[in-house]
């Protein structure tokens, strides 16, 4: 069922016109990105139990990630199927791949409650921050619980509540301050929409998945100044894009300076330092 308000085709092509734009910017900002995130993917595949030899699914894969870890742990014997509703995403995610030299992936564009593939075919699933975006999230997990084998495992992550994630909040809170703008409803889907424990676990449990469990990873992110994170913000986050995108140019851009100067608060030796916390759920078929 999707989200109360909310026309799920409209919101699906929304979402796949805002990652298609966005995956520029994720071409200039994916080091950091890798960087700092890589510790998520790890712990992903670990908690979802993948193995040598293993075929997986990775949901909402974006530019390839955790797709290029999974593969490298499944090896050469192995296979995985990366799916995602932006073809700009995936086309970037292909790149990825063919430069680190992996022949074992498989980029397919869909979201995921369209997905058409063999039931019971996969040994485990992923989604890296990507079925939080989905305005049916229980309904696309169990829709991949349908491909899995019995008792394998998948595994989610979302990022934490607002006061646990500066890199998202400081831009939304200060936008939506400026902007006078109220907050978004209850059970939107955005970044912050699984914040706690009960939520991203209730994701999948939803979903029909049992067993749940769910960690918590800090994750430090430097930019060298406040202009270039709120940069990169503007490049690779279409929800903060977003808010801003209705109001006049000269709005636009004196927001996008108070978001630099919010930014300011968080500067060490020069350099903008925030730790974000994410959370990561795996369930088992």
């Amino acid at each position: 069922m999707s989200a109360p308000g909310i026309d799920a085709g409209e919101f699906r092509e929304g979402q796949r016109r805002d990652w298609d734009t966005a995956s520029r910017g994720w071409r200039d900002w994916n080091a950091l990105i890798d960087e700092t995130t890589q510790a998520v993917s790890d712990r992903m595949v670990e908690m979802a139990g993948i193995e040598a030899g293993d075929r997986v699914l990775d949901v909402a894969a974006g530019y390839g990630e955790p797709t290029l870890t999974a593969a490298r742990v499944v090896g050469p014997t192995g296979s995985v199927v990366a799916s995602d509703i932006s073809s700009g995403m995936l086309e970037f995610g292909r790149e990825r791949a063919a430069a680190a030299g992996f022949e074992n992936i498989e980029f397919v564009e869909s979201d995921a409650i369209s997905l058409k593939l063999p039931a019971r075919s996969f040994d485990a699933a992923l989604s890296r921050f990507g079925i939080i975006f989905d305005p049916d999230g229980e309904g696309a997990a169990a829709r991949v619980r349908g491909f899995l084998k019995p008792e394998a495992r998948m595994a989610i992550a979302s990022w934490g509540p607002p006061d646990r994630v500066p890199m998202l909040a400081v831009p939304m809170m200060t936008a939506m301050k400026r902007l006078q703008l109220p907050p978004p409803p209850p059970g939107r889907p955005g970044p912050l929409s699984r914040p706690t424990p009960e939520a991203i676990g209730g994701l999948l449990e939803g979903g029909g998945f049992s067993g749940i469990e769910v960690e918590e990873i800090v994750l430090p992110m430097e930019w060298d100044s406040p202009e270039a994170y709120t940069r990169f913000v503007r490049e690779i986050a279409p929800p903060v894009s977003n808010l801003l995108k209705p109001h006049p140019q000269e709005v636009q851009d004196e927001t996008w300076a108070a978001i630099s100067d919010a930014a300011g608060e968080y500067v060490e030796d020069g350099r903008v330092r925030m730790e974000s916390l994410a959370l990561v759920a795996a369930g088992s078929a």
